[in-house]
């Protein structure tokens, strides 16, 4: 052993340019390799930025009836779609892969959604429970959230997010300002915001087009307060976890989806069409 060594040691020292050739070509080669790896990874995380958002990790899971999501705004319920119960929730929030859960009844676009008698028209209506904020990554900007009582005491009080604040009152306070709702006046007590913004990098005119989304902004209202102004009873058609890390969120939506389909039977009879829960 002791001889092999001698005699590479004396065949480096005599050829010694050959031998720091060698050993250039290994380094810049390990460092090639290294690089590559770091591109990579790079890659990944940016287009898991662009897609997911940062610091988010939200996953909304829709009742679908068909290919699209269910709506109750022009029809009641069918009678096989239950009310989502606490015990599920708690399943959903007993997930390795789940760290918050919130459970919401929506109306997008609703008609009858006013502001001294003019329309909102792009805003949507979302009867939330008291995870909402948490898991949505809402801060109060302006006002304040619910109190627990609210959310049981059909007090008719609502915030409103950011966007619907800027495009309803312009910079004006939109705290003590009353919303129409169904005929129901429901006084503003809190503006929330997006506790991180998603800002996908834009290189291109199709970076733009792909990543930007019209948004209306948000009226909450305590989920008690949901049969004031619709029905009563309403099953919820959003459930929105929060992913403990970018790589859990496709399980965390599966399953969680299908603890919610337990809430579903397969076919609604009056009707044929199947509807369960969806990862969105």
């Amino acid at each position: 052993m002791f001889e092999n060594i001698r005699l590479s040691l004396q065949g480096i020292i005599s050829h010694k340019i050959r031998s720091f050739l060698t050993m250039l070509g290994i380094i810049i080669g390990i460092a090639a390799i290294i690089a590559i790896v770091s591109t990579i990874e790079g890659t990944k995380e940016q287009i898991k930025k662009n897609l997911i958002g940062a610091g988010n990790n939200t996953v909304t899971i829709t009742l679908q009836q068909g290919e699209w999501a269910a709506d109750f705004s022009w029809e009641a319920p069918p009678d096989n779609i239950r009310v989502i119960t606490e015990a599920q929730k708690e399943r959903i929030l007993d997930l390795d892969e789940v760290t918050n859960c919130t459970l919401a009844r929506v109306r997008s676009n609703d008609q009858n959604l006013f502001y001294m008698n003019k329309m909102i028209e792009s805003a949507a209506i979302c009867g939330v429970d008291e995870d909402a904020l948490q898991t949505m990554g809402y801060d109060v900007a302006e006002g304040v959230a619910f109190t627990p009582e609210q959310y049981t005491d059909f007090s008719k009080v609502a915030m409103i997010d950011s966007i619907l604040a800027n495009t309803l009152f312009n910079g004006e306070t939109a705290v003590g300002k009353v919303l129409d709702i169904h005929g129901e006046p429901f006084t503003i007590i809190g503006v929330v915001a997006q506790r991180s913004d998603f800002e996908p990098v834009i290189n291109s005119v199709d970076d733009y087009y792909t990543y930007s989304e019209d948004q209306g902004g948000r009226v909450l209202i305590p989920t008690n307060d949901w049969s004031i102004c619709f029905r009563y009873d309403e099953p919820q058609t959003y459930c929105i976890v929060k992913a403990k890390d970018t790589d859990s969120m496709t399980q965390a939506g599966k399953k969680t989806a299908d603890i919610l389909n337990e809430s579903v039977k397969n076919v609604n009879v009056s009707s044929g069409e199947e509807m369960d829960a969806e990862q969105f």
